[in-house]
């Protein structure tokens, strides 16, 4: 058991730490605008669209091109993937695109695909996330990646990164029925692992991750401002609020 300390506070007890994906390990805005940018225009060829609709396409999802920053309150900082393709629908069909979930599904698996072949042009690490992970790996700790993106895609990150020994586990959004939030897919880490809630402490960048924390019994939640999201507002949900992991020492 180790305890994690700043200056401000102590976790004591812990033997396993679960670990968001995007902006907690990497550059959210710039893997997530790049995605955005290829879904939004993919959508735009499909359905012969005005190219004059792609900024407000990336806008209904989340993304502002004019200055390269995922939106702190946009779809796909709040919810998970379910919920942002039933929201976008719903966006697409109230201004006159006959599109249904379905349809936003395919495209986004197709974008995805396309994505993850030249991964290297779009997927940046969090350096000092990533030399906090390896310290913890270092010294024994058990550690999970807990994801909305999908298994599949979180496994071709983690080879391409020759990261695969900095995770004992990986839960996508396929790896179980319910989405994130509900906190099975991070129970089920849990009982892969062997690991209890009350040794446990989840790390992610948005209150999704707090909720997805809470609703498996995970009463400590690290929340790092290296996302969508400002240490003073993380700090609202999460008392355990970092600006960068590099604040946060393994004792």
């Amino acid at each position: 058991m180790i305890t994690l300390k700043t200056d401000n506070w102590y976790i004591n007890n812990i033997d396993t730490i679960l670990f968001d994906k995007d902006g907690t390990f990497i550059d959210l805005h710039y893997f997530w605008g790049k995605m955005t940018e290829m879904r939004a225009n993919e959508i735009i060829r499909q359905f012969n669209l005005s190219k004059e609709l792609f900024s407000d396409l990336c806008l209904y999802l989340g993304y502002d091109i004019s200055n390269g920053k995922m939106l702190k309150d946009g779809i796909t900082a709040m919810y998970s993937r379910p919920v942002i393709i039933e929201i976008f629908c719903k966006k697409l069909n109230d201004i006159g695109v006959k599109i249904t979930k379905i349809d936003i599904e395919k495209i986004f698996d197709y974008v995805s695909k396309i994505f993850y072949e030249n991964m290297s042009e779009y997927t940046k690490p969090i350096e000092s996330a990533l030399t906090f992970i390896r310290e913890v790996k270092s010294i024994g700790l058990k550690t999970g990646v807990v994801t909305s993106d999908s298994k599949e895609s979180t496994l071709l990150t983690l080879k391409y990164f020759e990261w695969e020994n900095l995770f004992d586990v990986v839960i996508g959004r396929e790896s179980t029925k319910e989405t994130k939030e509900s906190g099975v897919p991070a129970r089920l880490a849990l009982e892969l692992l062997n690991s209890r809630p009350e040794n446990t402490v989840m790390i992610g960048d948005a209150p999704m991750d707090f909720i997805a924390a809470k609703n498996c019994g995970i009463n400590q939640t690290i929340l790092v401002a290296t996302g969508q999201i400002d240490e003073k507002t993380l700090m609202q949900t999460s008392p355990f609020a970092v600006s960068s992991l590099e604040e946060v020492s393994l004792i």
